[in-house]
């Protein structure tokens, strides 16, 4: 793909501040990646698929057990891994 073609909708294309390179920000999902984007990458395709690191499920033996959500949680350990699977 030539540079001087546009990018998908929601890309920008920006520079590192550390090293100088030129890399790629999608607004839509506040990714970014080092090589240029495809037509295909615009990030809002698939609107029934999410991407995640990691889930959390907090329950009556957690650290803290409250949340913004939530002034007490009670839920077991098990409730909470059952909401998980």
């Amino acid at each position: 793909m030539a540079d001087d073609e546009p990018l998908p909708s929601g890309w920008e294309k920006r520079m590192s501040r550390n090293t100088g390179q030129i890399y790629y920000f999608n607004h839509m999902s506040n990714q970014s990646q080092w090589e240029r984007p495809t037509g295909s990458d615009s990030g809002g395709g698939e609107h029934d698929k999410v991407r995640c690191s990691h889930l959390l499920v907090k329950h009556n033996q957690s650290r803290r057990p409250s949340s913004w959500r939530q002034e007490r949680i009670t839920r077991t350990k098990e409730e909470a891994l059952e909401i998980l699977n």
